[in-house]
């Protein structure tokens, strides 16, 4: 036992606890350029309290509503295994752990740091799912391209205001240490079998490259954030010192003394009609500046965030005049982020199906360990008109196609798989049996009264 203890408390000294740190540390940053809490934009090295109030409100935090739009469009409805007869017991687990609404904070956590993760133990009645961000979570990979499962996993949690718990997951077991702030003075408290024969911990990544490093959006779309707000900063400092015209005179005596100055000044700035007994003297206006170079500079910041994120520019720019509404040109105009939605549950899919796996052998579940033939529904978040959905199920529910009416529910929008099955448990014609029923009960059959 000693021998264990000294290898995990070098492991966690050596590899993991630094490098939870310094993943700490990034996520950390990712997590304030998409609130919005990020740093300022740039600015003349003498300033007062005024350039600060403006700098201040000139932050557009457009990160966090991308990370938003993608969350929003992700939603899995449903999850069928392999084997039909696991289905209500894996479901059962997923939702008794609340993960129709959990699984949110999960795509956000992929999205903002490029990967979420879900531990799952066992738990009483049913396993437990606990979910991490990157900032909080990290996972070892033998392979990190390739393995389906760490060989470690590590998280952190605060035990009190100086003071951290950090678990260490090998395939085995789950070793509890506790640490300072800042990551010294480590000590082991315990250890304790976790009975999943893999370590437990399912990773949620939006985008992978072939050396097994996961990038979310934000990291990629920070240098286009950072340009918006600087033209945004730059429009305020032109619109509050320099949009506004201004008036001169020359050839004038100048004031003998400070009242007789703040006279003239007032005089200047009131006066429809200015007067001087000098012919020499002139009065003018200089223009001020042009405000529409700074407001194209933003928009055009803007449509590079919205082509680089795939998402529509009507939700990243804003509603245009020449925009076409309509639900096919909506559709059209968010083709790119349907199409990015559509690569998100694809590489989103085997991680769920190894979560059911993991709970459902941890469950007892027999055969869910080794199903690797599961299925997963996603709610479809696509834009169609009621007449494109009509005509494309009643051209499918054609005779000669030979589809069952009922796989056509599918189709219908909102209409999840459980729906679908209470469909399917009605007989016969309910209209018909309910008139049925209260003829029953009036002794005889329903007579029509004709007025």
């Amino acid at each position: 036992m000693q021998k264990e203890q000294k290898a995990i408390l070098e492991l966690a000294n050596e590899v993991l606890i630094p490098e939870w740190q310094k993943e700490r540390e990034f996520q950390k940053k990712l997590e304030d350029w998409a609130k919005g809490e990020h740093a300022r934009p740039y600015r003349p090295r003498e300033t007062n309290g005024e350039y600060d109030a403006i700098e201040q409100n000139s932050k557009v935090p457009l990160l966090g509503l991308i990370v938003r739009i993608f969350g929003q469009g992700l939603e899995l409805i449903d999850y069928a295994p392999g084997d039909e007869k696991m289905k209500d017991d894996l479901w059962k687990i997923w939702m008794a752990n609340q993960m129709p609404s959990r699984q949110k904070r999960l795509w956000k956590a992929a999205f903002t740091g490029g990967v979420g993760y879900a531990l799952a133990l066992p738990g009483d009645p049913l396993p437990q799912i606990k979910l991490y961000s990157a900032k909080n979570m990290i996972a070892v990979y033998q392979d990190p391209e390739y393995d389906e499962w760490p060989m470690y996993a590590a998280e952190g949690t605060p035990a009190n205001s100086s003071e951290f718990h950090f678990r260490v997951f090998d395939d085995t077991k789950v070793h509890t240490l506790g640490m300072n702030a800042e990551g010294g003075n480590v000590k082991f408290i315990t250890s304790e079998e976790h009975g999943a024969g893999v370590t437990p911990v399912v990773r949620f990544a939006g985008e992978v490259d072939t050396e097994g490093a996961a990038e979310g959006e934000v990291e990629r779309l920070i240098p286009i954030q950072a340009a918006i707000d600087q033209a945004k900063f730059d429009l305020q400092m032109t619109q509050t010192f320099s949009s506004f015209k201004i008036r001169y005179a020359t050839g004038m005596a100048a004031p003998d003394n400070e009242d007789d100055a703040e006279r003239v000044k007032l005089i200047l700035a009131q006066d429809r009609i200015l007067l001087s007994e000098n012919s020499e003297s002139k009065f003018g206006t200089l223009d001020g500046t042009d405000l529409q170079g700074y407001i194209e500079s933003g928009k055009a910041s803007k449509q590079e965030l919205a082509t680089i994120a795939q998402v529509s520019p009507k939700a990243i720019v804003g509603a245009q005049a020449n925009t076409a509404n309509g639900a096919e040109a909506q559709a059209a105009d968010e083709a790119s982020t349907m199409r990015k939605l559509s690569d998100f549950e694809t590489v989103f899919s085997p991680s769920i199906g190894q979560l059911n796996r993991l709970t459902g052998a941890l469950a007892g579940i027999e055969g869910a360990g080794a199903d690797y033939n599961g299925r997963c529904t996603w709610r479809d978040s696509e834009i169609r008109s009621l007449a494109q959905i009509a005509d494309a199920v009643a051209k499918l529910a054609d005779d000669r196609l030979a589809i069952p009416r009922e796989a056509l529910w599918e189709m219908l929008p909102g209409v999840t798989p459980d729906k679908v099955k209470a469909w399917k448990s009605y007989e016969g014609d309910a209209f018909s049996e309910l008139l049925e029923g209260i003829g029953r009960g009036s002794g005889g059959a329903v007579e029509r009264t004709e007025a």
